[in-house]
């Protein structure tokens, strides 16, 4: 192990030779080793075992609009803590059309790199590069039920919508609008693509705390949030 991560064993966590750490490689596997030698620059270790977690009972793909300042990376932050499997940002009429920096996506894969590493999470979700709504939910998708959550659908819960998919559901693509919610436009487009309106409830959530509210009710509705082994 070299770069930032060695530097960060040796000065951060203080670690020494004979300690055991835990290495994963962002597509599942975990890897118990044991510190051999720690110089200025590297650190060695020997495997001791392998093991993978275990998938998600059923996949969460996050559609997010994007947000101003940094609360986009807070729902990154999030969303990776609470185990979405894929994010895709994108423009909507409300929200923000500036192309991000280049160096943009760079940032989003440390950022839920280093949620995954708090909280001990080992597949890094897919980020996607931001999108025009439309062309998002135009596109081909392998999830079973697409919800879309609008301030003002008054009709149906989300466990009505749950409870009503017409077989087993095993992954879900959900979208969250911006800071101006999505325009009626957008959501007619969205029921065209085969997209479900549900509703957080009657009180008015900033856009993340939506995303964030969202994320975790889905989960736990889908039973992701229940206790399995390793």
């Amino acid at each position: 192990m070299t770069g930032p991560e060695a530097h960060h064993l040796r000065t951060v966590l203080r670690l020494g030779p004979g300690d055991s750490i835990t290495f994963f490689d962002g597509t599942g596997a975990r890897y118990q080793a044991r510190i051999e030698r720690i110089l200025k620059d590297r650190v060695t270790a020997t495997i001791i075992e392998q093991t993978r977690d275990l998938p998600p009972t059923i996949r969460l793909h996050l559609g997010q609009a994007l947000l101003r300042g940094q609360k986009m990376d807070l729902i990154l932050q999030k969303a990776t803590e609470l185990g979405v499997d894929a994010i895709s940002p994108f423009y909507s009429e409300h929200g923000i059309h500036k192309q991000p920096k280049d160096t943009q996506m760079d940032r989003w894969q440390r950022i839920v790199l280093e949620a995954c590493k708090q909280c001990d999470r080992a597949t890094l979700p897919e980020i996607h590069a931001p999108r025009e709504l439309t062309e998002l939910m135009a596109a081909p998708s392998p999830c079973d039920a697409r919800l879309i959550f609008w301030e003002h659908e008054t009709r149906q819960t989300l466990n009505e919508v749950l409870a009503g998919q017409s077989k087993v559901c095993r992954s879900v693509l959900f979208l969250l609008g911006p800071e101006g919610g999505f325009s009626e436009a957008e959501v007619a487009g969205a029921q065209k693509e085969g997209f479900t309106p549900v509703s957080l409830g009657t009180r008015i959530l900033r856009a993340e705390t939506a995303t964030i509210a969202a994320t975790a009710i889905l989960q736990f509705a889908l039973g992701n949030l229940n206790p399995v082994h390793r």
